[in-house]
């Protein structure tokens, strides 16, 4: 299989295919027909597409390796299965041998047909246990190997294996007739899934072997250091070997003597005196380093010059390129073809430069040269993009995340856009106008709003997408926040679409009448307001009062408007920001003090309850009728009791007692993996009354798909109007006391590199309970009726694990129970 491009090794492969990248100076693709020939398979078939005489013209007939090599060219995408389709007619109704060109293996295919046949297996994958196995199809078997589940990349909480595909198969003819001759068509998506839900023989063999997929410019690079540590059996760099690991191509000019292994040096390549090499290094063919000039832990490609006292550190230098005196190529960068670097510049860490670039001397380029400048680092974080305002998050990276958003929607759709008072958030938002009008899409400017005017514009039609920029939680921090058409969080799914386009640097550009164009709606409050309206039981709310202080956040803007609309006296403590007089996040009035200040005023003028509104205009905490706090588990424990939700969703690590809870107003439950994101996308999608997460949050879904300060108040109105009696909630709160539930949770370190090896092993030592819940990590239950559980869940966005546990009322048996489990998973931790 060579058809790839390999866009996230750009700029390395810019002008070569992925197969053709060189590893110790032999193409990857080498590497594998060596393998192939050393266990006996000489009749090779090579899928092409992207540059595909590159290919061809390097390997030819195979001859020069003892093989017979012919060549299957994709004039259409066909997908992987359907690449071997087109290549049927080489494979003359035999067993076939599927493997990657573009991957680095040393696997013992002998011993994979040996397990083929034992088992009688129609297909047979070669499976991996790597470290990080999101960007894999993660794969579940049964102890004689019999595949039992798949997963294409998944998130942490639902990675039960670290087991993944290495796309290497072996397929009896059988399996070929089931792929279809036309359109695209996927192994791992389409026909391994098939075959599993028919129950055919379909098995995966579980290599110790080396295997390292070169997706990204990191792999490669460890790539390189794996066969110098002689870790792939078979793969000798070419050249003399002088020492133990050590090599020199023929006619190099070179002071062996000083050479320290490992380290490769080409053919005709001339290391002048006073130049350095250091370990780790792979100096192509036709290579000059001129005298002081230092390279370490770096591949130079062929025919590249590195100038008198250059310095090339951990980096990858492509072909032909030209390095002059005193530059520096820093950490991670990576260079492509026909690269002019002028005399004393510098290219920082992790910056790419695609090929038949120029950088003028002096030059200090701190981001990525493709079309303009960029930097390149990692974009979502718990499905929100957020960083320090003008460190992390700058101007030019919001151009290049708004170009991403843009170039994943079609040209003319419209998204809406709002921000909170903020400066930072400003300016964050006319840098996503421009950058996505500029990709041909149209953006409704909504000005200063809280988020939920944002989304009642993408629910109400006006738009196909929504974002909407704010300060964070600490105020130098600005926070994105992206909704997909139906208002709900952006999907994961469509995050990695945009993170792909982020990565590649490949986004659309509009010209002349194509821009997009900029609309300043006149009523999307208005509208905001009237939908408040059309959701308000009159009866319940109108004519209550209630005391809320909006933290200075952006939803007090919209505060008079709604309570007038509404019906409802609202003494507002705190709250109506100027959207004129842009803040700079000055020092906040703490939650504590708020709601003291809050509590104080209740009681004198006979409020329903009182609320501080945080400043996202999303979590809202509660006091009661008598002033006194409500704790947000307990006062979702009133809601649910009060307004007797027909059906509810919860994420998976909130006690039981809810269930109960929603079963007793004659309802039912149903839990979401952990997360806002999505306990939010799941009560939409269920249909849910309410949905909460005992944090502040609440989710009315009929109203928004995502927490909102006007419809939590609303429903709170609703359910404690009345203000006295059994309704109050005062009154109703005392039946749950000062906290809900006995859920107890336990922190554990975990590095990012045992996440997979723990949810492997928690898979393999409980995937066969039946009661076992896989939603979001693995949760069991320890008795009957589902009161008394334990969870074990990995944080997707730290090196942490959680261990959450409810045994009821007794505290001293919870914490038995959380000292079992995370001693487990502790265990699993150090296995490595």
């Amino acid at each position: 299989m060579a058809g790839g491009q390999g866009t996230r090794l750009r700029p390395l492969t810019s002008n070569q295919p992925k197969p053709m990248i060189p590893i110790v100076g032999v193409p990857c693709m080498e590497h594998i027909v060596t393998l192939l020939k050393r266990h006996g398979i000489e009749e090779i078939v090579v899928t092409l597409q992207f540059m595909p005489d590159e290919i061809r013209d390097y390997f030819g007939d195979g001859s020069e390796w003892g093989v017979s090599m012919s060549y299957s060219v994709e004039d259409a995408p066909a997908g992987t299965a359907g690449s071997v389709k087109l290549a049927e007619e080489h494979l003359k109704g035999e067993r076939v041998l599927v493997i990657s060109g573009d991957a680095l293996t040393d696997c013992d295919l002998g011993a994979v047909l040996a397990f083929h046949e034992e088992r009688k297996a129609e297909a047979t994958m070669v499976l991996k246990s790597v470290e990080n196995p999101l960007e894999f199809g993660v794969v579940i078997t049964e102890g004689d190997g019999r595949i039992v589940r798949f997963l294409e990349k998944p998130t942490w909480g639902q990675v039960f294996s670290d087991t993944v595909n290495t796309g290497i198969y072996l397929l009896e003819p059988s399996v070929l007739e089931e792929i279809p001759a036309e359109g695209e068509y996927d192994f791992s998506k389409e026909l391994f899934p098939r075959l599993l839900d028919a129950g055919r023989p379909l098995y995966g063999y579980v290599t110790e072997e080396y295997w390292e997929d070169i997706g990204t410019l990191e792999q490669y690079m460890k790539a390189q250091r794996d066969v110098l540590d002689g870790r792939m059996r078979g793969a000798r760099p070419p050249g003399t070997r002088l020492r133990e690991n050590v090599y020199v191509g023929a006619r190099a000019q070179v002071d062996d003597e000083a050479l320290e292994g490992p380290v490769v040096i080409g053919e005709n390549v001339r290391v002048d005196e006073g130049a350095r090499v250091s370990p780790y290094s792979v100096i192509g063919d036709n290579v000059v380093v001129a005298s002081g000039a230092s390279v370490e832990r770096s591949v130079v490609a062929e025919g590249t010059y590195v100038g008198e006292g250059a310095e090339i550190l951990d980096a990858l230098v492509g072909r032909n390129s030209y390095i002059q005196e005193r530059a520096r190529i820093l950490e991670r960068s990576a260079l492509g073809d026909d690269v002019i670097v002028g005399e004393g510049a510098t290219i920082a860490p992790e910056v790419k430069v695609f090929p038949h670039k120029t950088v003028e001397s002096g030059a200090n380029v701190t981001q990525s040269l493709i079309y303009e400048t960029m930097g390149l680092r990692t974009v979502f974080k718990g499905g929100i993009v957020q960083g320090k305002f003008n460190v992390d998050l700058t101007p030019e990276f919001v151009v290049r995340l708004a170009s991403s958003v843009g170039t994943e929607l079609d040209p003319g759709e419209i998204v809406s856009l709002g921000r909170d008072s903020t400066r930072s958030a400003q300016v964050a938002k006319r840098h996503m106008s421009g950058a996505l009008m500029a990709t041909g899409v149209n953006v409704r400017d909504l000005r200063a709003v809280h988020a939920g005017v944002v989304r009642h514009d993408v629910l109400a039609g006006k738009s196909s997408a929504g974002a909407h920029m704010r300060a964070g939680e600490d105020p130098d921090d600005v926070e994105i926040l992206f909704f997909s058409s139906d208002a709900t969080p952006m999907s994961e799914a469509e995050q990695r679409s945009v993170e792909k386009v982020f990565v590649r640097e490949e986004y659309r550009r509009a010209h002349g009448p194509d821009v997009g164009e900029l609309i300043y709606p006149g009523r999307a409050v208005e509208q905001y307001v009237e939908r408040l309206e059309s959701a308000q039981k009159e009866t319940k709310t109108r004519g209550a009062t209630v005391v809320v202080d909006f933290s200075g956040g952006v939803a007090g803007l919209v505060a008079s408007r709604v309570f007038a609309r509404l019906g409802i006296g609202a003494v507002v403590v705190e709250g109506f920001t100027n959207a004129n007089a842009s803040t700079t996040g000055a020092r906040r009035t703490s939650l504590t003090d708020a709601l003291d200040r809050v509590g104080r005023i209740v009681p004198t003028v006979g409020a329903a309850f009182g609320a501080v509104v945080g400043p996202t205009g999303e979590d809202v905490q509660f006091v009661d009728d008598q002033g006194e706090f409500v704790p947000p588990d307990v006062m979702l424990a009133c809601l649910i009791s009060r307004l007797r939700p027909r059906k509810a969703v919860l994420p998976i690590s909130l006690s039981s007692g809810y269930d109960d809870l929603v079963r007793e107003g004659g309802g039912a439950a149903q839990r979401s993996r952990a997360g806002l994101g999505n306990v939010a996308l799941k009560a939409a999608r269920e249909g849910a009354d309410v949905a909460g997460l005992a944090d502040g949050r609440f989710v009315f879904p009929a109203f928004l798909p995502a927490p909102d300060c006007f419809i939590t108040l609303l429903r709170a109105l609703e359910a404690f109007g009345g203000g006295d009696g059994d309704g109050a909630l005062s009154s109703v709160r005392g039946r749950f006391g000062e906290s809900f539930g006995s859920v107890e949770r336990r922190r554990l370190e975990c590095p990012w590199a045992a996440k997979g090896r723990v949810m492997r092993g928690l898979a393999e030592r409980f995937g066969g309970d039946p009661d076992a819940i896989l939603t979001d990590g693995v949760k069991l239950n320890l008795e009957d009726g589902g009161s008394s559980w334990v969870l074990m869940l990995p944080d997707p966005d730290n090196p942490l694990f959680y261990v959450y546990a409810e045994t009821g009322a007794d505290g001293e048996n919870a914490d038995r129970v959380l000292d079992e489990y995370a001693g487990l998973v502790e265990g699993l931790i150090r296995e490595g």
